[in-house]
């Protein structure tokens, strides 16, 4: 073993030691403290982490009654709320392990949550080896925060923060029209992300929806120019849409499209062109689309379209369905434990008064596993006007493992009894 490796090792081991004594004297100066301060420093925890480490190593109780005081002066409708939030965090969560559950500092910090609590029972079929955890989402509509928290051992753990809503703006493009050409000699290579889904508009009409997304560093006068051509079988040219495209609600990062095109139910190709004119950068996918099931409604169920969110909220027309916004998701890979949902239209619905029943059941397989093992369901009831179903589902992986997966989407037609099904994958890949 070289010396620089060693030294590395007792520096490692040295490291591992000094956390471990700084975390034993941290709880034990919690444990020394009387019960309704240890509620006051947990709650503090949840709004300014740096005044909670201040009470904690006051070395008397009246010195943290007058440090206490002196924070809340002057406030005391806050103080009031702080102390009813702080008493009932520590009372309902803060009694098995105080210094570790994540749900107090957030239960101070926002309120009382929408609460939809988890339970062992939630995954299905699994062998006895695997270990399922309860879990709970807290949903706060104000704010447009979602928290997912698994039980480890004794305490939950935060495992996942997402935003919804009017605050949660969607980078994405805005469409003109354009006649501007780049030349394609000298373009560098230009990489984006697509995908489609297709829908039922109307007897003998479907919708074909193409989504995009491209990764930009710096928007800065930038616009791209996206060319959609669509072919028959005959390879004769059948719709041709060409527009400019300017980048909206955001400065970099990842930006999304989509274009709905309305074709008769046949078979086609695809062929998409981006290209960015300020960096002479061009990309180009080709896809095969078959739309023939859907020639005279028989084809009852679209596909099912994985999305990046689903509210209630509005970003773009185009994005725009009877459930909300829905921004596609065009990532080959999600992170694990990362929340995201799921779109389909059921049609050709049997209905009673006037309005459709239905039951949705998501089952979720594992695909590397090749053998049907249901590791996730989830189970909803519809009951809405009409004959068409327009459906979203929100989805939280918690604590799934990294690997493939497959989502089957069951639609039981209540009043007939009839079933229609459509399936969609995702990979859940580490924070590794």
């Amino acid at each position: 073993m070289t010396r620089s490796r060693k030294y590395h090792i007792i520096f490692f081991l040295f490291f591992l030691v000094l956390i471990y004594c700084t975390s034993h004297v941290f709880a034990a100066r919690y444990y020394q403290l009387l019960e309704n301060e240890r509620a006051r420093y947990l709650g503090l925890r949840g709004i300014d982490s740096v005044t909670a480490h201040e009470y904690l190593h006051l070395e008397s109780a009246r010195d943290r009654a007058v440090f206490y005081d002196n924070y809340w002066a002057g406030k005391d409708e806050e103080r009031a709320e702080f102390e009813e939030r702080s008493t009932y965090a520590f009372k309902h969560f803060g009694q098995h392990a105080p210094l570790s559950d994540d749900r107090i500092p957030i239960y101070v910090k926002y309120g009382e949550p929408r609460k939809e609590i988890i339970t062992p029972e939630k995954k299905v079929g699994v062998t006895a080896s695997v270990v399922v955890h309860p879990a709970e989402i807290w949903t706060y509509n104000r704010e447009g925060l979602i928290f997912d928290f698994v039980r480890m051992t004794r305490a939950y753990v935060l495992i996942s923060q997402s935003e919804f809503g009017d605050r949660l703006s969607i980078s994405h493009f805005e469409a003109t029209s354009s006649d501007t050409t780049i030349d394609m000699e000298t373009a560098a290579p230009l990489n984006f992300l697509m995908s489609y889904g297709r829908f039922r508009q109307q007897k003998n009409l479907t919708r074909l929806e193409i989504y995009l997304a491209v990764e930009i560093d710096d928007t800065t006068d930038l616009l791209l120019l996206r060319d959609i051509k669509v072919f028959d079988r005959s390879d004769s040219l059948v719709n041709h849409a060409r527009h400019l495209l300017v980048p909206k609600d955001g400065d970099g990062g990842t930006f999304v499209d989509q274009s709905n095109l309305w074709l008769k139910p046949e078979e086609y190709r695809v062929e998409v062109e981006l290209a960015d004119i300020k960096n002479t950068k061009i990309g180009r996918k080709e896809l095969q689309v078959n739309l023939i099931e859907y020639q005279d409604d028989a084809k009852e169920i679209s596909d099912l379209i994985p999305a990046r969110l689903i509210d209630g909220s509005f970003t773009h027309g185009k994005f725009d369905k009877p459930v909300g916004r829905v921004i596609p998701l065009l990532e080959s890979s999600l992170p694990v434990y990362k929340p995201f949902y799921f779109y389909s239209e059921a049609y050709n619905l049997e209905t009673r008064d006037g309005m459709y029943r239905v039951r949705t059941t998501y089952e979720v397989y594992n695909k590397e596993k090749m053998r049907q093992e249901i590791v996730d369901v989830m189970i909803k009831d519809w009951i809405e006007p009409g004959n068409v179903a327009y459906l979203g589902a929100e989805y939280h992986p918690m604590d799934l493992i990294p690997g493939n997966y497959i989502i089957v989407l069951k639609v039981k037609d209540l009043v007939s009894g009839k079933e229609r099904s459509a399936i969609a994958e995702f990979r859940l890949v580490g924070n590794d």
